[in-house]
């Protein structure tokens, strides 16, 4: 009997230990298969930090280069780094982050903007473990599209809002945002005096201020709490800092390359560097632009005219060579707001501009003076397959003359589509000093596009519904206020000046668009490719 007993506990034993050596074995070989994914999850892991790590050095890199073409002394610009890609751009981050590809993405670019697909492949490998590959890739833009037509009402100094304009789309403030609820305005050449703290500005979009940290975005007069409460709620309005700043636009720069002069030729040395060219120059006979062929061509005045070219005829050529006048220009159409002057052609101004009347432009205008927009009607023009909007830039002043004085505003068609840019930077010691000013008080305006400019811009509003003949206008300014104050208003669809961002301005030929010498960097966020 002992003897069976001992044999069934060797058994026991034997069994015991094949147990024990089977589950040994099974969990040295869950150790080992845990160890290997954790050595594949820690290359993987590697593999994807590297790849994201090259990827952002190549996009730092790119800024550097970019930022080259901007500050007071850029040492590059947009057109050398567009021709020179290869030795400008490609180059230089194959020698920093040889892991990266740079393909120019020819579909996605244009004359303004050149698109590239940065690729960032790595391989990785840990003992005796597969082999781990991952790809990536961006896409960046260099865009050389002024960033002012991005805003609808901006400048590259300080905005001021006095009143309650109604905006739709973004704003842009280097400094502080001003804002007051007194529209400053004239009546028979006599100060005015108004306020209303309960119309709001409205703004539907983002108030960009470009700040220093912890310093204010907004300063205020009138306004008890200088805060977001300052803008009307229904707006959703987007108080924001950004560390963006705006790129500055270098008008002589672009007007060089839209008259395919050497970038660097001075201001003062345009015209005769025109004239020494091979463009044809013809002298008018009388006051009035006569019939034009599509070239390039340069016109100047009559003698007797005031130095001033009329245009009261159509410009319907649809050509990217522009038309330059060598003198003031004067646009003035007697026609009916239903069937306007149109102007279709590309023009460079090289004095002081005018336009009068109701006028329809599909078209780029530079003018190297001021330029005064007297009770005009510019509407964009569909019938045409290549811009279909006004981008005027002016070198002097911009100057926006309204008669429409105690009329309803109007809120279907626009009185102005287009944008406007003024490069009117006078220095003065006096900060708040207002460089540019609208005025839409007794007048109305209703603009769809948008208006930057390098200076101060000044906004004055009046929200409330007057609608007087004639007969009936107030024979004081004193009279003008108790008027105000009896039709003044809180309802936003009663503001007198109304401003709508248009974004199709981004959607057309860009050949029109103004190059400026500053480059933008834009960045997608990385996508996963097949390697």
């Amino acid at each position: 009997m002992r003897k069976s007993e001992q044999g069934y506990t060797l058994l026991f034993v034997l069994v015991t230990l094949t147990v024990l050596s089977v589950l040994a074995v099974a969990t040295i070989g869950i150790s080992l298969q845990s160890t290997r994914l954790t050595e594949i999850r820690e290359t993987d892991i590697d593999v994807e930090t590297t790849t994201q790590n090259d990827l952002d050095l190549a996009v730092a890199a790119l800024q550097k280069i970019v930022s080259k073409t901007t500050g007071d002394s850029p040492t590059t610009s947009s057109q050398e780094i567009f021709k020179n890609l290869n030795s400008t751009v490609i180059l230089p981050l194959k020698s920093i982050v040889p892991n990266v590809t740079v393909t120019p993405n020819k579909a996605a670019s244009n004359v303004r903007v050149t698109a590239l697909d940065l690729t960032a492949v790595v391989t990785k490998q840990k003992g005796n473990q597969p082999a781990i590959k991952k790809s990536y890739r961006q896409r960046v833009y260099l865009s050389a599209i002024p960033s002012f037509l991005y805003y609808t009402l901006g400048s590259d100094n300080k905005v001021i809002l006095n009143g309650a304009p109604l905006i739709e789309g973004n704003i842009f403030s280097r400094k502080a945002l001003q804002a007051t609820a007194t529209p400053i305005f004239k009546y028979n050449n006599v100060d005015g005096k108004y306020t209303n703290t309960k119309a709001l500005p409205y703004v539907a979009g983002q108030v960009r201020v470009f700040q220093e940290k912890n310093q204010p975005l907004l300063q205020c007069g009138d306004y008890l709490v200088c805060d977001k409460t300052i803008f009307d709620p229904k707006g959703e309005t987007e108080l924001v800092a950004t560390k963006e700043t705006l790129v500055p636009f270098d008008f002589e720069y672009a007007l060089n390359d839209f008259l395919k002069l050497p970038t660097n030729t001075p201001s003062d040395q345009i015209v005769s560097s025109l004239k020494d060219s091979s463009i044809p120059q013809f002298t008018l006979d009388g006051p009035f632009l006569t019939e034009l062929d599509t070239k390039r061509q340069m016109i100047s005045p009559a003698l007797n005219t005031d130095n001033t070219v009329t245009l009261t005829d159509d410009l319907v050529q649809e050509t990217l060579a522009p038309l330059i006048i060598d003198g003031n220009l004067t646009i003035s159409s007697l026609n009916p707001i239903s069937q306007p002057l149109e102007i279709k052609r590309p023009l460079v101004v090289l004095g002081n501009l005018l336009i009068r009347g109701n006028v329809g432009f599909a078209t780029t205008i530079y003018a190297t003076g001021t330029s005064s927009l007297d009770d005009a009607n510019i509407q964009g023009l569909v019938s045409t397959s290549k811009q279909n909007t006004l981008i005027l830039l002016s070198k002097g002043k911009l100057v926006i003359n309204r008669v429409n004085k105690f009329s309803t505003p109007q809120t279907d068609i626009p009185d102005l589509n287009a944008f406007l840019y003024s490069d009117y930077n006078q220095p003065t010691t006096d900060d708040n000093f207002p460089l540019n000013t609208i005025y839409a008080v007794g007048s109305t305006m209703n603009v769809r596009g948008g208006i930057f400019t390098k200076g101060n811009l000044e906004v004055n509003a009046y929200r409330g519904k007057l609608d007087l003949p004639e007969n009936a206008f107030p024979a004081n300014v004193t009279e003008l206020e108790k008027l105000m104050v009896a039709n003044k208003s809180s309802d936003i669809e009663a503001s007198r000046l109304r401003m709508a961002y248009d974004a199709t301005v981004l959607k057309n030929p860009t050949a029109l668009l103004p190059l400026n010498r500053a480059v933008q960097l834009y960045v997608e966020t990385p996508k996963r490719v097949q390697p």
